[in-house]
């Protein structure tokens, strides 16, 4: 067996199915919010129409919107997008269709820093990674229920405006911050209980 696969196995489930989606799936939109998320600003939509190519162009305008919904990224397909994808090439491109061609990483990754510079965001970065450690275990201290950590950390990070983690990455984290905390107590309590107690 794989050795990240028994890895990952191990790892605590901190959040059910329908929270994960919420933090982490691609957001599914009805015609409300395609208004409220998909209407772009003049720096946004200039953003946008920076990018080289319509299906570049209506990736990042996608992108964008998806940022403000939930202040994350996400990789999808045309597939996965379609209505969102009519509502910009109508609202902002003229209907023009265009090739349906992937966007490469270099892209994705691009616009990604751009989307968060636009925004006063910064990426999740091993940098910043020892800082959400130390919140993690002054959290735990707390409680230690998993969704009580989970919700304290987003919240810490979008107080600082930094892009969350996946979630394998917050997974590991919590788990680690977990293990540190319950190794702290049995500490103490060996330091403070006799053979007696």
């Amino acid at each position: 067996m794989d050795i990240a696969m028994v890895k990952r196995n191990k790892l605590l489930a901190i959040l059910s199915k329908v929270e994960q989606f919420a933090l982490y799936g691609l957001p599914d939109f009805d015609d409300g919010q395609q208004l409220e998320y998909l209407s772009l600003t003049e720096a946004e939509l200039a953003l946008a129409c920076s990018r080289p190519g319509l299906h570049v162009r209506a990736y990042c305008a996608l992108q964008i919107g998806y940022f403000k919904a939930k202040h994350a990224f996400f990789r999808f397909t045309w597939d996965d997008v379609q209505d969102d994808c009519a509502f910009v090439l109508t609202r902002y491109f003229n209907d023009q269709t265009f090739e349906l061609r992937a966007i490469t990483k270099h892209e994705h990754y691009a616009q990604r820093a751009m989307i968060a510079k636009l925004f006063g965001y910064r990426l999740s970065s091993t940098d910043f990674l020892p800082k959400l450690v130390h919140q993690a275990n002054q959290i735990v201290r707390r409680d230690v229920s998993p969704g009580f950590i989970v919700a304290e950390l987003i919240a810490y990070l979008n107080e600082h405006k930094i892009v969350r983690p996946g979630h394998t990455t917050l997974q590991e984290l919590i788990s680690e911050a977990l293990s540190t905390e319950r190794r702290h107590l049995g500490e103490l309590l060996e330091k403070v209980l006799d053979e007696k107690a």
